[in-house]
């Protein structure tokens, strides 16, 4: 019967696990248990997702854009997203941008 219907395509807006299960030592409430969102795609949907840097994510945030540009889909305005690097046991580091919703946890991220 599952032939029937084919494989599932699952999308996941999140960042590498290992990154969201050490979120929890920078502060972030609840990390592997609530919704991630990477900003660009959350900004301009997945077919524009064009960056953080975007002059247009930029007028979003700045209050120059449309309603959905500032808030959170809760209706929370966006949080300040921070710079915070990561440092693997292999010595390797990346960084990632970071903050998380007051109101619904939700998580928003990008990369710098």
């Amino acid at each position: 019967m599952a032939s029937q219907f084919g494989p599932l395509e699952i999308a996941c807006d999140a960042p590498p696990y290992p990154i969201v299960e050490a979120c929890w030592m920078l502060g972030f409430q609840s990390a592997p248990d609530v919704r991630w969102c990477r900003l660009s795609t959350f900004l301009h949907g997945p077919e524009e997702g064009s960056g953080v840097f975007s002059f247009d994510t930029w007028k979003g945030l700045l209050g120059m854009g449309r309603a959905r540009d500032r808030a959170c889909s809760c209706g929370e305005p966006l949080p300040i997203l921070e710079k915070c690097t990561f440092t693997f046991l292999s010595g390797s580091k990346i960084d990632y941008l970071l903050g998380q919703c007051r109101r619904c946890r939700t998580i928003f991220w990008d990369e710098p």
